[in-house]
């Protein structure tokens, strides 16, 4: 290894731990690998009695990572990236025997949080690693003790130090650690978490944290409590906190039904001037569109706004809210990502064309079109950068609308991804015409396309012999008729001075 190990500033032993647990990594192939002067490394684990001779044995993960590591690790001074491989807590021993090696440590990336746990190692890298500033987590094996194992690192690293902190799936930090991170309220610039029911209470502790850029977070399992009604003082702690964010450039919050009235205060604040905002959920805990107009005219505020990504319930369709989102996407005219989920589902053809006129720089779209047909495409054609283009809703395209719309792709769509996802099948297109499309694509821009048919839970609700859709389809006709008279009203206004 040496003098390679020399130059080297990042140990990622992801890819290396997903290798060794490869069945077919096995046998033969696994020999030769440990051949030569990595024989020493080589171990596998005990085979019990009743499976011997059914195959080879399993390698030894942990045991080979650690042997490889320690090797590195000391011929490597300018280490300052390490990561730990997955569904295994190899670091919560190595880092006892590794870290007065790593003087140079700036991230530190564990699957497990269970080295926090060790007085130790958290001693170990408080006087070794004083550069370290970046620290992620998956999970935790241990989760009453990790608020407070955590927080004790935390709270002992110097002062305004770190500067990055992901925590990707519930490990249950809390009060403790909210509380710790406000000792480096100055340095922290990006904060990704998912959180506990109480961990989303904690969050109105974090008043000192106000240099963030980027902030993430939410629920794995859901929280669907209305924090306004019933925990006013905290809601109004963590908007408080939020405001003060003047810094912050990336929102995203997931799984969490007070999402809209949370953000609102925020879009509203002439000090904020976000760039990506994402409200996502699952399906239980996305909001509902017709209770936060609200919201959906704040987003106005925010025309600095280049990535949106919504996820609502638009049920049961209105009018006056299909309205008030294209008149809120139409007004973010810099957006260059767009991706609607579920909100979009009742937009119809000329919704599409609107969102074409009226977003000239959309690198990627996402969007519903229930119904939307061949006239949809060749307005959407006109998006001249576009290189993701995601169609969800029931639509109606047929093979010559579609190969229209790939001849018509130009130089600033080159590598365009298409998909077509929930597809009428009474306008099926057969798989040899799927076939000639995806030639078509990738010879005019190097591009892909996707086609799936409807495969909802449901029936078609364009069945005409759907009786349980009737009322679905009444709403979706009156809808239209509605948007057709509007349209008209505003022509004969905007051209004649006319009322009609």
């Amino acid at each position: 290894m040496y003098p390679y190990c020399r130059h080297l500033r990042m140990l990622d032993l992801r890819d290396l731990g997903d290798l060794l647990e490869d069945d077919k990594f096995r046998g033969k192939i696994s020999k030769i690998f440990f051949a030569g002067d990595l024989s020493r490394f080589h171990s596998t684990l005990p085979v019990p009695a009743k499976r011997r001779g059914m195959g080879a044995p399993r390698l030894d993960r942990d045991k080979i990572i650690t042997a490889l590591g320690d090797e590195i690790s000391q011929q490597a001074p300018l280490l300052e990236a390490l990561s730990e491989p997955a569904l295994l807590s190899t670091l919560s021993t190595a880092l006892l025997t590794w870290t007065p090696r790593l003087g140079s440590l700036r991230r530190l990336e564990l699957f497990d949080a269970r080295a926090f746990e060790d007085e130790t190692i958290r001693n170990l890298l408080h006087a070794h690693c004083p550069n370290l500033e970046a620290i992620t987590v998956y999970r935790s094996s241990n989760l009453t003790e990790t608020d407070h194992a955590l927080a004790s690192f935390i709270g002992g690293m110097p002062a305004d130090r770190l500067t990055h902190l992901e925590i990707l799936g519930d490990i249950g930090i809390a009060t403790e650690t909210c509380l710790a991170l406000n000792g480096h309220g100055k340095s922290l610039t990006t904060f990704r978490l998912r959180l506990s029911d109480e961990g989303i209470m904690a969050l109105a502790l974090l008043q000192s944290c106000v240099s963030l850029e980027t902030l993430s977070f939410g629920s794995e399992r859901g929280y669907a409590v209305d924090l306004m009604a019933t925990q006013n003082d905290v809601y109004q702690a963590i908007v408080q906190w939020l405001k003060s964010c003047t810094k912050l450039k990336s929102l995203e919050i997931y799984n969490i039904t007070s999402a809209p009235q949370l953000c609102s205060p925020i879009l509203l604040s002439p000090s904020i001037t976000l760039e990506d905002l994402s409200i996502n959920a699952t399906e239980e805990n996305t909001y509902v569109v017709k209770d936060h107009r609200d919201f959906h005219r704040a987003m106005t505020q925010q025309p600095s706004l280049r990535k949106l990504q919504l996820r609502a319930d638009p049920e049961p369709p209105e009018l006056q809210d299909i309205e008030l989102l294209m008149n809120t996407f139409c007004s973010l005219q810099g957006l260059l990502q767009l991706t609607l989920i579920r909100v979009s589902d009742y937009f119809k053809n000329e919704h599409l064309k609107v969102i074409a006129d009226s977003l000239p720089e959309l690198e990627s779209l996402y969007i519903g079109g229930f119904g939307a047909t061949d006239a949809a495409l060749t307005d959407l054609v006109r998006l001249n950068h576009l290189n993701t283009l995601t169609i969800s809703s029931l639509t109606r395209f047929t093979f010559e609308g579609v190969s229209h719309f790939i001849e018509q792709l130009g130089d600033g769509n080159k590598g365009l991804s298409f998909s077509i996802e929930s597809a009428d099948a009474d306008y099926a297109i057969s798989e040899e015409e799927q076939e000639v499309l995806r030639e078509l694509i990738y010879a005019k821009v190097g591009g892909r396309f996707e086609y799936q048919l409807f495969r909802g839970n449901g029936p078609d609700p364009w069945s005409s012999n759907n009786r349980n859709n009737t009322y679905l389809q009444i709403r979706m006709y009156l809808i239209l008729i509605q948007t057709t008279q509007t349209n008209v009203n505003r022509h004969c206004n905007h051209y004649y001075g006319c009322h009609c």
